[in-house]
């Protein structure tokens, strides 16, 4: 019996060190796509309307990604307006990852899967309050937001900023062996790769998506103030190192 208090003592003394060292979850205040009203700490919320506080959509949390009846096909239960930009092709000297197959498609460039889905509201065109239904009504209802530090209230078309894809990592492309290959080839057959299974996480067509990097719904990071938000796991540098090999000679894996 003692043995079973000091194990569970433990554990449960573990799992709190693992709490404290993530971010806010969605359902809290200060996590940044909680944009519930209530959630005062944060520069995008959404406004009650018609000067009613317990405006309902104002007051929800999952309602601006998520709805359980009517969904978009975009993804499960997905309640957000495709997104209609055509995004720029990240582009480099260097990069070795395009598919040739997909070259002579019309969706050469474009980012698909869950990257689509934060696109829905990362592309600097669909509003923040374009849901794709809503509950209480069989039509969909705009849901106005306010930008607290930008001094903008009561908007149904309220955006944000896009940062084109020249200008951050690559998504939406197959990190398999070839790709692995292909890169061996490029930089010399001394640069190495974590073996597989790979530590990362990509979707079930081994892309790599805006979600291999992000959690969006919490911050994974044990680091106190992290870097970039909504980061998977573990410190900053370990998300970096689960596909690029960095560490001098001679490699730890």
């Amino acid at each position: 019996m003692r043995f079973l208090i000091i194990t569970s003592g433990l554990i449960i003394f573990a799992l709190s060190g693992l709490s404290e060292g993530a971010g806010k979850k969605i359902s809290e205040i200060g996590n940044k796509h909680n944009f519930s009203y209530a959630n005062i700490s944060v520069n995008y919320r959404a406004i009650p309307t018609n000067d009613n506080p317990s405006y309902p959509l104002s007051a929800q949390i999952c309602v601006f990604c998520h709805t359980p009846h009517r969904s978009s096909d975009e993804g499960p239960l997905w309640n957000r307006q495709a997104t209609t930009k055509t995004f720029k092709h990240f582009s480099s000297s260097t990069l070795s990852i395009d598919d040739p197959a997909l070259r002579a498609t019309s969706e050469y460039g474009q980012p698909n899967g869950s990257s689509r889905l934060c696109l829905s509201c990362h592309d600097g065109v669909t509003a923040l309050g374009a849901v794709f239904t809503t509950p209480f009504s069989m039509t969909p209802q705009p849901i106005h937001f306010t930008n607290v530090k930008g001094g903008q209230t009561g908007s149904a078309g309220m955006t944000i900023a896009y940062e084109t894809f020249s200008s951050h990592h690559p998504v939406s492309f197959r990190y398999n062996t070839n790709v692995i290959n292909i890169l061996k080839n490029t930089f010399g057959k001394d640069y190495k790769y974590p073996p597989l299974p790979y530590n990362v996480k990509l979707d079930k067509l081994e892309r790599m998506q805006c979600t291999t990097c992000h959690d969006p719904h919490q911050d994974q990071s044990d680091v106190p103030s992290p870097i970039t938000p909504f980061w998977t796991a573990g410190k900053y540098d370990d998300v970096c190192l689960a596909c690029h090999n960095v560490y001098p000679s001679p490699n730890p894996w």
